[in-house]
């Protein structure tokens, strides 16, 4: 048994079915393009926020811990774009730019939202103001847990060379960090993938670092970025067949498997939730309430749904 409740084979047929009745892959299609106008504008907040950090470079570490994870025509445009912001006048921190840019960066956060209110069946009720509010809390806790990690990585990376000097090994460390480096990336991963499943969706739960939606989102998205990277440097052709838009379409790519992935691990969630003895019944925000009717749903809007009531039973 997978889980108490389910074998492993309903799990995953249950899971298939949630993924093809909520279009999981349409909204992925949705957040690639939210994620593609959130992107250049969530890069100017951070370059502006890693000025008021007192370490240098900081931009420069982030890109290099991002190169193994995108192919490398997406990761020249974001490299493009980081230099041309880096050589600019840095604003002061509430300029009306610099809020613009972090209300556009927010906008991928928010569509989310919307995509995980979708998986636990769940209409909006919060006010507008406190979703969008959420949304810019979200882009900047990221951005900061971003930099930070990066600052940890590089301070770490000092630290342990200067212990490993004085035990004197110190030619294993470069190995050693490089190791070590993938297990820091992943918990890192797998916070932001939990915030986000925490304060997203319109449903109480309890806290939690690790889920089993964060946990296996994590894994999916370090494999699917290593996968994605090998097979867009090798083997992909989108020069030859978008010429010089090549680099956008690969970084849409990029931004649709990570859409993809961020859902599907919404959607292990709020399975194992609706499966749960304990849990809430699909489409109630907390444990115990009666759910609204079946018609009074999102999911009665989804397009998956209208395809798979005209499919024979």
């Amino acid at each position: 048994m997978l889980f108490p409740d389910m074998s492993a084979k309903q799990f995953v047929k249950k899971l298939g079915a949630r993924i093809r009745d909520n279009a999981a892959t349409d909204r992925a299609a949705q957040l690639s393009y939210y994620f593609l106008f959130a992107l250049f504008p969530f890069l100017f907040f951070l370059v502006t926020l890693a000025a008021y950090l007192p370490v240098k470079g900081v931009i420069d570490d982030l890109v290099s811990r991002i190169d193994p994870l995108m192919p490398d025509e997406a990761m020249q445009l974001i490299r493009t774009q980081l230099t041309s912001l880096a050589t600019r006048q840095r604003p002061h921190l509430l300029t009306l730019g610099l809020a613009l840019a972090l209300w556009s960066a927010s906008r991928g956060v928010d569509a989310l939202r919307t995509a995980l209110n979708l998986s636990y069946d769940v209409k909006e009720s919060r006010p507008w103001w406190r979703t969008q509010g959420t949304a810019l809390l979200i882009t900047v806790c990221t951005s900061a847990l971003m930099l930070l990690a990066v600052i940890g990585l590089s301070l770490g990376g000092s630290a342990g060379l200067w212990l490993a000097a004085h035990l004197h090994v110190d030619k294993f460390w470069p190995l050693l960090w490089d190791w070590l480096r993938w297990p820091i990336t992943a918990i890192g991963v797998m916070m932001v993938f939990a915030l986000l499943y925490y304060f997203l969706p319109d449903v109480e739960q309890e806290w939690r670092f690790i889920t089993p939606g964060s946990a296996i989102g994590t894994c999916l998205w370090l494999l699917a970025c290593w996968v994605f990277s090998l097979y867009a440097d090798n083997f992909g052709s989108y020069d030859r067949t978008y010429g010089s838009i090549g680099g956008v379409i690969v970084l849409m790519t990029w931004l649709y498997v990570t859409g993809l992935i961020f859902i599907v691990g919404g959607e292990i969630n709020a399975l194992l939730e609706h499966e749960s003895r304990e849990g809430k019944a699909k489409g109630a925000r907390a444990p115990g309430e009666a759910p609204p009717p079946i018609t009074e749903r999102p999911s009665i809007a989804a397009p998956g749904s209208v395809k798979s009531a005209e499919s024979p039973a």
